[in-house]
């Protein structure tokens, strides 16, 4: 699994940034003492330059057409069960497992015959699986990704627990001050994970904001890890 940390700049004055969290999470609030939260050692240093790929995906990437439902309109915690062709077949998602703990779905593939769309179709709106939901249990697997992943590969009956991401909207004062986020991120990604919190503007400003959460946007910027990281160097405020 290739994945990247970067530290935030303090290039701008103010950053504004949406961020995510699995429904009833019990992770513990990050503390803005100054201590790295999940620090993993074995993680490669930031790349200096985009590679091609990432800079045009920056480019085509979409931007959501939908706003997501509010909470109480709809279960926020759900069961799905899947049904692939064979052990070997895909689901019909990217996911993203840089979290550990969770899956992150990142995109959901448009073929028409995956067993996500299979499902998708057969339920009501309310209960279909979602680009930025959380997968938190595999056939009762919890708490790993890993195995949680591994679960998935092994059976062609999978099924699942989703949880709908709880959004926060956060304005930060930089003041020429870093955020203090130590941010993880893998390719094919649509989000940064927040890996570490230490002491910054976003410690003092928002100490709510825990590591484990990600960030969805910035200054009202959706896209690859390379676009959201941009938006906050060029951005007067995180949003």
């Amino acid at each position: 699994m290739f994945c990247c940390c970067a530290e935030d700049a303090a290039s701008k004055d103010e950053a504004v940034f949406v961020r995510a969290r699995p429904v009833h999470d019990d992770r513990a609030p990050a503390r803005g003492d100054g201590e790295v939260l999940l620090e993993d050692p074995a993680v490669e240093p930031v790349q200096a330059v985009p590679s091609a790929p990432e800079k045009r995906a920056a480019q085509e990437w979409p931007v959501p057409a939908k706003q997501p439902v509010p909470l109480g309109e709809e279960p926020q915690v759900f069961q799905a069960s899947l049904s692939k062709p064979s052990v070997e077949s895909a689901l019909g998602w990217h996911l993203d497992v840089l979290d550990q703990r969770h899956l992150f779905i990142c995109r959901l593939v448009q073929m028409g015959t995956t067993p996500i769309e299979t499902y998708n179709a057969s339920v009501a709106t309310a209960w279909q699986i979602r680009e930025g939901d959380y997968v938190t249990a595999v056939n009762g697997v919890t708490g790993s990704a890993e195995r949680m992943s591994e679960a998935i590969k092994n059976t062609n009956k999978v099924k699942i627990e989703v949880s709908r991401p709880v959004l926060f909207a956060k304005t930060i004062a930089k003041n020429g001050v870093p955020l203090g986020l130590d941010l993880k991120y893998g390719p094919g990604g649509s989000s940064l994970l927040i890996e570490g919190i230490r002491s910054g503007s976003l410690s003092r400003h928002a100490p709510d904001v825990r590591a484990g959460d990600r960030i969805l946007s910035v200054n009202g910027t959706t896209g690859p890890p390379f676009t959201l990281t941009q938006a906050n160097q060029s951005g007067r405020s995180l949003m």
